[in-house]
């Protein structure tokens, strides 16, 4: 019957069917088409030399690792131990992989573009620099240190294998990403910025207007980093105990800048001098605004994502009724 009908039919015969069986391998090309004709993801399995053309058109090959040596060149993936269960935790370590990247990018990218854009603002203004090279050269070793990489440890997220497959050229830095980037980097700059403008109150630039500007930022990427252990999930939803690096590693790095503020020679060294318990929980309170930004565009995702599936589904349900 396959040999019969044209690509465009099986495709849309292919919605409804679960199992192909004594298919020959120009049966197992041509469902492949219809599947991809479908924008799915395909993956096939194989071991024979009759199957290395499959193997080759569809997305993913996986080659058993009993299988012939044509198979396995023909395949991206060989199962070893030929359990087909490895695939599926293949799939979830990959997704969770990709998470994981996306989310140190992001950090990366958002704490990047908050310290140049900072700097070249008040360069353009004639404005007395907020951070001496001391601190810009810390505020560097925090963004590429361990909360940076503390982020691509991130356990697995149950939901994650559920999500849809993603296409082979999605791009890790996209237009979505850009954005939150963007309103990530604009709320740290327009924060720490107004803490530097309200502690510059003669004009001239002390030890304490730069020190509050700095713990400012600090706290910034802290709180930016602690929203970037997850794209879509609230910091409520995920297991906030899980990653115990990230956890060790945002507590370091705190307790290595409450040393540069308040240990003596160190104060020298970058320039800076001791705060009250009031200014840390002012610079605490407005820090944590990133946070709160980045949970209402979550809230706001996660919502357009649910009616988008509910509507979706409810045009589905319509489409069955209407069938005879």
């Amino acid at each position: 019957m396959i040999d019969t009908i044209s690509t465009e039919d099986l495709a849309d015969r292919m919605k409804t069917v679960s199992i192909v069986y004594r298919s020959t391998p120009r049966h197992k090309m041509k469902v492949i088409k219809a599947l991809q004709h479908n924008k799915e993801i395909v993956a096939m399995t194989g071991d024979g030399v009759n199957d290395a053309v499959a193997l080759k058109c569809a997305d993913i090959g996986i080659a058993m690792g009993r299988g012939t040596d044509v198979c396995k060149e023909a395949a991206e993936m060989v199962l070893v131990n030929d359990d087909v269960s490895a695939i599926l935790e293949a799939v979830r370590e990959g997704k969770n992989i990709f998470s994981n990247i996306k989310n140190f990018v992001r950090f990366q990218l958002s704490t990047s573009v908050s310290a140049l854009t900072m700097v070249a603002i008040t360069t353009l203004c004639n404005i007395p620099p907020p951070l001496n090279p001391m601190q810009i050269l810390w505020i560097n070793i925090i963004m590429d240190g361990p909360p940076a990489q503390s982020l691509g440890v991130e356990p697995m997220d149950s939901g994650n294998i559920n999500s849809p497959p993603r296409h082979p050229k999605t791009q890790v830095v996209n237009k979505a990403m850009l954005l939150r980037v963007c309103l990530s980097a604009a709320c740290i700059i327009s924060g720490t910025l107004w803490v530097f403008k309200n502690e510059m109150v003669d004009g001239e630039v002390t030890s304490r207007d730069t020190t509050m500007t700095f713990t400012c930022f600090i706290f910034y990427d802290m709180f930016n980093a602690l929203s970037c252990r997850s794209m879509t999930k609230s910091i409520f939803q995920i297991n906030f105990l899980g990653n115990t690096t990230f956890l060790i590693a945002i507590s370091a790095s705190i307790l290595a800048h409450f040393g540069l503020v308040y240990v003596p020679f160190l104060q020298i060294i970058f320039q800076t001098e001791s705060i009250s318990g009031r200014d840390l929980m002012l610079l605490l309170a407005l820090a944590s605004t990133v946070l709160i930004m980045d949970e209402l565009v979550k809230l706001f995702l996660r919502t357009f994502s649910y009616f988008k599936h509910r509507s979706k589904n409810s045009k589905s349900d319509d489409k069955k009724r209407l069938l005879p």
